[in-house]
């Protein structure tokens, strides 16, 4: 099997593994930092400050790849992700709420890494392969989908003092089959062209690269901003409770990763353009379910058609990315360009839950419709050409 190949394989599992670690963190830090906080309102200060860590560690992270390699980076990822979860996991021990935030803090730049491994498995292959190499490392995935919330509901109390420790130990359990899962990862560092470099305005100025960074910004941001603010309404407004909101966001998750088998096949066959817009149309469903109704069918439809019109914009705008610098320019365009993309992400969840409590969620979701109408009016009339080749 040719290493490239291999790489894509490799790089699958181990995104569905660091996923899983970071699902299961997602699932529970609330909980966590609610319990150990001496103040209720600093119990999500340890996620946005592992947000704030990705954000910021994201540009850093893709410079040092540039200079020493891909697999470098990711294993010390892996390996920071390993040492995070068992701080954690120290902290529920004995409740030093000033550990939980050091963890969580690393997890943010465990993440920053794993950010860039559906870009790694497009490094070493032909232009046209690009599209399904980035869509088969988000296919991982769904290792996550079924994995992290299982995880997450059957090890929270195994220890009845230290509730939660056991899931945060299972999460580094998960880290060092990572680590061992990435050292096989051979990717070749980038051969210069003879091209002069760019500067990275131009690149990031091009009509093209626009459209792929709002595609993926607004489909990664608004995916943030409806799963975050979903279970306060099935649980808090409706009622539903929580196995209702778990299954949900479970199926959400499964439609966010399952099409990725098949959708760099269908960009390679229609164009990242209209993927794009094929992604746009999906979100505009799944706001119309939305609002329609609030019981348990409408939340799993509209929350099924949000993951489905991630998938489509973000793997879209990643194919075009992807493509569009040259060997040498990879580093900055990538780091640059995911920073973008995760501080549109990490706005989408801090607004979330105060949209939500200030307007209520029929009217929160009709204001989603305004980032996609713009997107929208983005796609059809700056019309851009597809990129064939870098």
């Amino acid at each position: 099997m040719e290493q490239s190949k291999k790489n894509i394989i490799v790089l699958s599992i181990a995104q569905g593994l660091s996923v899983t670690s970071t699902n299961i963190n997602m699932i529970n830090t609330g909980l966590v930092g609610s319990i150990l906080a001496t103040d209720p309102s600093y119990a999500t200060l340890p996620l946005s400050l592992q947000f704030l860590t990705i954000a910021i560690t994201l540009i850093p992270v893709s410079l040092i790849m540039g200079r020493i390699g891909r697999r470098p980076m990711f294993l010390i990822g892996a390996m920071t992700a390993f040492i995070g979860c068992l701080i954690i996991a120290y902290s529920i021990f004995d409740k030093v709420f000033s550990l939980f935030i050091v963890g969580s803090i690393l997890l943010g730049f465990s993440q920053a890494n794993q950010q860039f491994y559906r870009y790694a498995a497009a490094d070493n292959v032909s232009t046209k392969f690009k599209s399904k190499a980035i869509s088969l490392v988000l296919a991982g995935g769904l290792i996550a989908a079924i994995v992290g919330p299982e995880i997450s509901r059957y090890s929270f109390d195994f220890f009845s003092d230290f509730v939660y420790l056991a899931t945060y130990l299972c999460a580094a359990l998960i880290q060092i089959i990572n680590f061992g899962i990435l050292i096989f990862v051979k990717i070749k560092k980038p051969i210069p062209t003879k091209n002069s470099i760019r500067p990275l305005s131009k690149i990031l100025t091009h009509k093209t690269m626009i459209i792929a960074i709002l595609a993926a910004s607004v489909g990664y941001s608004l995916m943030s901003f409806i799963m975050t603010a979903t279970p306060l309404q099935i649980v808090n407004v409706c009622k539903l409770g929580d196995s209702a909101s778990a299954t949900v966001i479970q199926w959400h998750v499964i439609a966010m990763f399952a099409p990725s088998f098949f959708t760099g096949s269908i960009i390679n066959f229609l164009g990242s353009r209209k993927v794009m817009m094929m992604g746009v149309l999906l979100y505009i469903i799944s706001i119309c379910f939305s609002i329609m109704g609030q019981t348990i069918e409408y939340f799993w439809i509209s929350l099924f058609l949000c993951g489905l019109g991630w998938n489509f914009l973000y793997v879209g705008g990643s194919d075009i990315i992807a493509k569009s610098a040259l060997a040498e320019e990879r580093a900055k365009v990538q780091g640059v360009t995911d920073f973008i993309i995760f501080l549109f992400v990490a706005s989408g969840s801090f607004l979330a839950g105060n949209l939500h409590n200030n307007l209520g969620w029929e009217i929160m979701m009709f204001y989603t419709s305004i980032p996609i109408f713009i997107l929208f009016l983005s796609i059809v009339f700056i019309n851009p050409r597809e990129i064939k080749t870098t």
